[in-house]
C-alpha cells in the first residue's frame, strides 16, 4: 500500500485530485496508514502525541506542525509523525517518524490535528485527546478541493472537529476572532521560530547570484503577488531577486514568467536544514503575499526566520507583518521598492531584527497549550 501511495504522489496534480475524489479514496488512505497496535503509555506518564498522515512531509519545508511537534517532544511527550511514504522508522529532532499507524500507541494518545478531514481516523484510537490547530484561513483549501465531494472537504469536517477537540488553538488574532465565537476557550498560539537554527552562521550557498539579494523563501503559490514582484524586479535591475521554495502547480505559469527576467533566480525547493544559509545570505528577506481575506489570517514563519537570521524584512501589509515593529511593510510597486532601497541604505539594523525574536521560541509558544492540557487532566494518562 505504501508503494501505491508513493506512485500516486508522483502523478500530475490534476490526476491526484481526481483520485482523491473517487469513492473509497479516504478509506484507502486509512488502510495505508494501518491500525494502531502498540501499547500506550502507562498511567501517570505523558500522553503520546500522534500526527495523523496528511500531505505534510517531515523533512520538506518545515512549518508550524513540525516545529510544534518538536516542542512537544522537548516537553517530554513521546511524539509520532505518521507518513505512509516513509520507507521505515527513524528519529528526527526527538520525534518518531513512522510509515504506519501500526507503529504508534492505540491508547493514551493526544492527536495533534490541523487538517479536519483526518477526523475519520479518530475512531482508530481508544479515547484520544485532541488538539485542533487552526493555522490558516479555511479558504486556502478551496482551490485544491474543487473536484472533491462536499462531504469530504475541510469545511464539512471543521465544525465537528471544533466541537470535539479538547483544545482548539489559532495561529493569529485574525483567526482567533473568526473562530472564537464557536469556541470561547480557544487559545491564541502564535507562530514562533527556531532561533538557534537560523541564527547559527552557515556558509553562503553556491547557487546564489552575486550582488544585493532580495530573497523569498517558502511556498510559491497562488497567494504570491506576482504582479507586484515583477513590477519591482523590472524597476530595480541592479538588484537580484531570488525565490527559494516549492512551486505550486497553480503558480507554475506565473513563476516561469518572472523567471525569464534577467535579475530573477528561481531555485526551487531546498532541504529544511539548508534554509538558514539562504536566509542569512539575503540582504533583505521579502514577503510578496497578496493581501485578501485568506492571507489576512496568515502569520508568515519566514518573517520570524528572517529576523532570527539578522536579515531585514520587507513585506506587504499583512496584519501580522504590520504588527511586527522590525518589519517594514509596503503596498504598491513604488512604495515597496522604496522600502527596499531604504533598508539597503541602512534604515533598519540587524540588532533591531534580532531583538524581535526574543521570547518567541516554539517551546514558549507551546507553553499555554501544555498548561491547558494539564488543567484539563489530559497531559498524562489517567
Amino acid at each position: 500500500m505504501s508503494r501505491l501511495l508513493a506512485w500516486a504522489s508522483r502523478l500530475p496534480p490534476g490526476v491526484q485530485t481526481t483520485l482523491k475524489s473517487l469513492p473509497g479514496a479516504a478509506y484507502l488512505r486509512m488502510l495505508a496508514a494501518g491500525t494502531p497496535r502498540l501499547d500506550g503509555p502507562a498511567a501517570g506518564e505523558r500522553r503520546a502525541v500522534v500526527y495523523l498522515p496528511t500531505w505534510v512531509r517531515w523533512d520538506s519545508m518545515r512549518q508550524r506542525p513540525q516545529y510544534l511537534l518538536s516542542a512537544f517532544a522537548k516537553a517530554g511527550h513521546p511524539v509520532y509523525f505518521v507518513d505512509p511514504r516513509e520507507g521505515g522508522a527513524r528519529m528526527s529532532d526527538g520525534v518518531h517518524i513512522v510509515a504506519s499507524l501500526r507503529d504508534v500507541p492505540r491508547s493514551g494518545v493526544l492527536l495533534y490535528v490541523h487538517f479536519a478531514p483526518v477526523r475519520r481516523m479518530f475512531r482508530l484510537f481508544r479515547d484520544p485527546a485532541v488538539v485542533y490547530d487552526i493555522l490558516d484561513d479555511l479558504s486556502i483549501y478551496e482551490r485544491s478541493e474543487a473536484d472533491i465531494p462536499a462531504r469530504n472537504r475541510v469545511a464539512a469536517h471543521h465544525p465537528n472537529v471544533m466541537d470535539e477537540a479538547d483544545v482548539v488553538i489559532a495561529s493569529n488574532e485574525v483567526l482567533a476572532e473568526r473562530h472564537g465565537p464557536r469556541r470561547p476557550d480557544l487559545l491564541l498560539v502564535e507562530n514562533g521560530v527556531d532561533v538557534d537554527m537560523f541564527a547559527t552562521p552557515m556558509s553562503r550557498p553556491t547557487d546564489l547570484p552575486s550582488g544585493p539579494i532580495v530573497g523569498y523563501h517558502g511556498a510559491i503559490a497562488p497567494w504570491f503577488d506576482f504582479d507586484l514582484f515583477e513590477a519591482v524586479a523590472r524597476s530595480a535591475p541592479d538588484l537580484q531577486f531570488v525565490l527559494v521554495g516549492p512551486v505550486d502547480p497553480e503558480a507554475a505559469a506565473d513563476t516561469a514568467r518572472v523567471d525569464r527576467l534577467e535579475n530573477v533566480t528561481v531555485l526551487g525547493e531546498k532541504p529544511s536544514r539548508a534554509m538558514p544559509g539562504y536566509v542569512q545570505a539575503f540582504d533583505i528577506g521579502a514577503i510578496w503575499f497578496r493581501v485578501d481575506h485568506m492571507t489576512r489570517g496568515v502569520t508568515p514563519l519566514k518573517m520570524f526566520e528572517c529576523l532570527a537570521a539578522g536579515t531585514p524584512c520587507v513585506a506587504t501589509p499583512l496584519p501580522a507583518c504590520v504588527e511586527e515593529p522590525s518589519v517594514r511593510t509596503a503596498g504598491g510597486p513604488h512604495e515597496f521598492l522604496g522600502a527596499l532601497r531604504e533598508v539597503l541604505e541602512g534604515a533598519e539594523t540587524e540588532t533591531s531584527a534580532e531583538a524581535s525574536v526574543d521570547g518567541v521560541s516554539w517551546e514558549s509558544r507551546l507553553a499555554p497549550v501544555l498548561s491547558r492540557l494539564e488543567a484539563l487532566g489530559l497531559d498524562r494518562v489517567g
